[in-house]
């Protein structure tokens, strides 16, 4: 099955991200394990744990990434830059993600400008809350899985 990683910090927005891209209502009830994502038919969305816990298993889940989310919430990415580098060698496509970008006073532009000139990534900026950017992240991960 396919895999999505969505890498972030914690309480960056990764499992609220999860639920706006899958059309699912966020509740402490709902588990599942693969679901259906609109034009790309079941996935494995992996939802992992935050890259600013020590020992975290984002490293270790990143062997079986195919499209790599990484979610940036601030402008201390440092974490989240040495991840990119590191799946990219693992050979997953990677798609930036300025996570809950209605917080932001401009929208989260200016962190996505900086993101994109330190890594080369242009981010999406995007909001669980009030939807924003979330079909535009549907469509590139879509494109990301048909290369």
């Amino acid at each position: 099955m396919r895999q999505i990683g969505i890498f972030g910090k914690r309480k960056s927005g990764k499992s609220a991200l999860m639920y706006a891209l899958t059309n699912y209502k966020m509740t402490n009830e709902t588990k599942f394990s693969a679901m259906e994502l609109r034009g790309v038919g079941k996935i494995m969305l992996v939802d992992t744990m935050g890259v600013d816990v020590e020992k975290s298993t984002a490293e270790k889940s990143a062997e079986s990434i195919e499209v790599a989310l990484i979610l940036i919430s601030n402008s201390s990415f440092e974490l989240e830059l040495a991840l990119m580098s590191k799946l990219k060698q693992l050979g997953a496509a990677i798609i930036t993600v300025i996570s809950r970008c209605d917080t932001f006073a401009d929208g989260g532009r200016d962190l996505a400008a900086a993101v994109a000139e330190v890594s080369g990534f242009k981010p999406i900026c995007t909001s669980a809350e009030t939807g924003a950017g979330i079909a535009e992240l549907h469509e590139e991960i879509i494109s990301k899985l048909k290369e």
